[in-house]
């Protein structure tokens, strides 16, 4: 079974996306970011910032935008 076995989800409002950072992808105009729990959906311009931390602990939080660090 991989993060990709089921369909990436939308990251709601208020929550936090954290772990491993394994890859990403583009996909029907989104971007998804692909993690060891998962994937998940997410814009497309933050593509270029979760390219650079593939292979890193990242987290992603969605708070009145959206928000990218490593960990």
């Amino acid at each position: 079974m991989t993060a990709l076995d089921s369909e990436p989800r939308p990251l709601q409002d208020g929550h936090e996306a954290r772990d491993l950072l394994t890859g990403i992808l583009m996909k029907d105009g989104l971007c998804i970011a692909i993690f060891k729990f998962g994937a998940v959906a997410l814009p497309p311009e933050l593509e270029p910032r979760l390219r650079e931390l593939v292979g890193r602990k990242t987290a992603v939080l969605r708070l009145e935008g959206y928000h990218v660090r490593a960990v």
